[in-house]
């Protein structure tokens, strides 16, 4: 497993020096410039310092300890309430808590209080997990940050826990019957949250989407820049503050939500390539790591994060490729922002831990 790790470890450093070329380049054209840059790399420098620390943090402190589970749940959930009402606004998102030398966004946290209390709660209960109520309530320890997201209104981190515990509760042994009465209910759910949940503008892009609108002025904009910045950089790109899409500001988002489509302009199939290649180590060495684990909880943890991971980065690529609406999710390790980056290499931290405790 500490193989698997070093791997793991490798693919991320690229991935996070990918992310740093791509702010550099838009940094230099900025009004302000280096500006995106430095700041990626103070949050690049605090992500590894936390990585150090919970790498030496004990995992069975998470285990053994419902008490701080709850606590570390609860205080993400008590941010996501703070943030409706004292938030920064962002893009229509009320989704970031000014922390004074920082902007935090209490939903990535959020993510991770999920992964860790369902683990404690389906290893507990791994034999009677077919229980409808054990069903009902792990859905609620979602639910609950869900609908907060969903009030700020962020479609993509509601999207991801909905997908973090669906993932984990079909590791835990859900029933093919539990299955499909959850599909009922899910569409139950969808249908409601259509008609009350939904701003005008999120039903514009979902419909946009589905409905295949060629509104490449309106709704469709984003999606059509994304898909020819990524289709014009052939095979070596246009190079570093090259890429007319990206440097022009035709891309929006480019450091964000649309950072592989304004990579794939500036260092083409080649730096695409490496990205998809780093995402694959990542996951293929997750998922060995979960196999060999001896024990449920860690097993369901690494489960758990390893889904956070997928889900953004199928997600995100999905949105820069123009198969899947925007719902404005980061790609991990790669975009600008320092919350998700933080939550991300906290992750590492503890998967390092529960390898070098079971090796």
């Amino acid at each position: 497993m500490r193989t698997s790790l070093k791997w793991i470890l490798g693919a991320v450093a690229i991935l996070a020096f990918l992310g740093i070329l791509i702010i550099a380049s838009l940094s230099s054209s900025e009004t302000n410039r280096w500006q995106l840059l430095k700041k990626q790399l103070i949050s690049l420098g605090i992500a590894c310092a936390v990585y150090g620390l919970f790498r030496l943090i004990d995992y069975r402190l998470f285990r053994n300890s419902s008490s701080f589970l709850l606590v570390f749940y609860f205080a993400s959930v008590l941010m996501m309430t703070i943030v409706l009402f004292a938030g920064i606004r962002v893009n229509g998102i009320s989704g970031w808590l000014n922390l004074g030398f920082f902007n935090f966004q209490p939903v990535e946290l959020a993510k991770l209080a999920v992964i860790l209390i369902l683990a404690k709660y389906f290893s507990n209960r791994n034999i009677e997990i077919w229980q409808f109520k054990h069903i009902l309530i792990s859905g609620l320890y979602a639910a609950i940050p869900m609908g907060l997201a969903i009030l700020q209104p962020d479609l993509g981190g509601a999207a991801v826990i909905f997908g973090i515990w669906f993932g984990m509760l079909l590791l835990a042994g859900l029933r093919f019957k539990q299955f499909l009465l959850l599909v009922v209910v899910f569409a139950l759910i969808g249908g409601l949250a259509w008609s009350y949940g939904l701003k005008p503008y999120q039903k514009t892009r979902l419909l946009s989407f589905f409905v295949n609108d060629k509104d490449w002025q309106g709704s469709q904009y984003n999606a059509r820049q994304a898909i020819i910045a990524l289709g014009s950089g052939g095979f070596l790109g246009k190079g570093l503050g090259w890429g007319t899409q990206t440097q022009l500001r035709f891309l929006p988002a480019a450091q964000t939500d649309f950072i592989f489509s304004a990579l794939g302009e500036e260092l083409g199939f080649v730096g695409v390539s490496l990205v998809l290649l780093a995402f694959g180590i990542i996951f293929y060495n997750l998922t060995q790591i979960s196999l060999n684990l001896p024990e449920n909880f860690t097993k369901l943890v690494v489960t758990g994060i390893t889904v956070n991971l997928c889900l953004n980065f199928v997600v995100n690529l999905g949105m820069n490729l123009g198969v899947m609406p925007i719902v404005g999710l980061p790609l991990p390790f790669v975009s600008f922002g320092g919350s998700h980056l933080l939550l991300e290499f906290v992750a590492l931290g503890i998967v390092s831990n529960i390898v070098i405790q079971n090796s």
